[in-house]
């Protein structure tokens, strides 16, 4: 406030101390009677002439609208994948932590590192396998949007709005509960400030706002997918993104074969195919019990009601189409690695987020009979072993991130001397 000076009718007021993110000066700006000078209009995709004229360059309603998304979704695909190098660094800092720190053990034998407890593993090793997931899908982002900025094409416009509000969403929520899981993971000294974990949840918290609250953006999607839903029925065509709702929604909706819904075998859990059309499934079933709820309520509490009245079942909706779009672009990215040990690593790691989030959501599959009893249960503990076997190609694959320890700047996640670093730094 020094060194700006304010012109009349100009006010600004600082925002005040934040959670987090207190490097960035936020502040509000109020214009009383001020006239802005027309050189200053914000009129790069329209201008309104001094008789009241509007013009474009652009020749329709939709390139309009399409041209000013494009100018917002940036935003959105850069906090997506910025959630992703977060949740990369605090996986990191747990599971160094984790190999490096023993507690107990057999009676007369040395301690183990504490990441060999299955319930570490539990919470660890399932979250590596979910950074992995949104590494590729937030990459395939970033392309998708990068050709929609050279082409301006219409569909891609829309397709990249949805996946970029979805992706910001889905990802910025499951990093904010992550970050405690990590801070939990390495007991008292993840609680340390020098370990990073307090200073990364405040300020990434912020990111589940910014660029539109999550829970109104995962409304985005789901208003997205009802739309192409209706298309699909009117003959419209579906971009990319949303293709299996068109090319064999109706298998996907069709009774569940009481034959594959008992098969427990490994090879079959770890199928693909299995996996990718459980997804499938369970995204088309919601999308299209909640389309004909929709239409049943709006009957009698208008547009708005009805939606209100389906919110919880639309919010579902997003979030399972989101999870059917990272598992296709991690199946994706490990069918097309070319070193063949790199490529097992990456399909053990993409088995166990497949089978992990289907068991997170296992009474959905249970409740329409896709997943017998028995099977249920086979995937519970393939999910475990997959969690072990992770463990073993743990190191590897957090050092496959390439996050040097100037960057990670967590003691305890140093992968030389971490306890002698952690007992300087606090004063030891």
């Amino acid at each position: 406030m020094k060194t700006h000076q304010t012109l009349p009718g100009v006010e600004i007021q600082d925002c005040g101390q934040k959670v987090g993110l207190n490097g960035v000066d936020n502040g509000a700006l109020r214009f009383r009677s001020v006239r802005i000078p027309r050189d200053n209009l914000l009129n790069r995709f329209g201008d309104v002439s001094r008789d009241g004229k509007y013009t474009s360059s652009l020749p329709t309603i939709n390139k309009r609208f399409g041209a000013t998304l494009g100018e917002l979704v940036g935003g959105r695909v850069a906090l997506a994948y910025s959630s992703v190098g977060v949740l990369k660094v605090s996986a990191t800092i747990a599971i160094r932590y984790s190999l490096l720190r023993q507690q107990f053990g057999p009676p007369k034998q040395p301690e183990v590192s504490i990441l060999d407890y299955q319930s570490q593993q539990h919470k660890l090793m399932p979250m590596l396998a979910s950074t992995y997931a949104y590494h590729f899908a937030t990459v395939y982002l970033v392309e998708k949007y990068s050709e929609m900025k050279k082409t301006n094409d219409e569909q891609l416009v829309a397709d990249v709005h949805a996946l970029s509000a979805g992706l910001k969403s889905y990802i910025t929520s499951y990093t904010a509960k992550a970050l405690s899981v990590c801070r939990e993971a390495c007991g008292g000294h993840g609680y340390a400030a020098v370990n990073r974990f307090g200073g990364l949840r405040n300020d990434h918290d912020i990111f589940q706002t910014f660029e539109g609250d999550n829970t109104v953006l995962l409304q985005q999607v789901a208003a997205d997918l009802l739309k192409r839903y209706k298309e699909k029925f009117q003959g419209g065509t579906l971009t990319v993104t949303w293709s299996y709702l068109r090319e064999s929604m109706s298998s996907y909706l069709a009774q569940p074969n009481p034959v594959t819904a008992r098969w427990e075998g490994e090879d079959h859990l770890r199928d693909p195919k299995f996996q990718l059309d459980a997804f499938r499934h369970r995204t088309s079933r919601l999308l299209q019990s909640v389309a004909m709820r929709l239409k049943k309520h709006s009957k009698t509490l208008g547009t708005f009601g009805a939606w209100n009245r389906c919110l919880n079942h639309l919010l579902t909706l997003a979030e399972s189409h989101i999870e059917t779009v990272i598992l296709a672009k991690f199946i994706e990215a490990v069918r097309k690695c070319p070193d063949p040990s790199a490529r097992a690593g990456l399909k053990l790691v993409c088995d166990l987020y497949a089978l992990d989030r289907i068991w997170n959501d296992i009474g959905t599959y249970r409740n329409v009979d896709y997943v017998a009893p028995n099977k249920a249960k086979a995937i519970h503990k393939l999910a475990e072993y997959l969690s072990f076997q992770v463990r073993n190609v743990a190191k590897e694959l957090v050092d496959a991130f390439e996050l040097p320890d100037h960057v990670t700047r967590a003691p305890i996640a140093m992968q030389a001397d971490a306890y002698a670093q952690y007992t300087q730094v606090v004063g030891f």
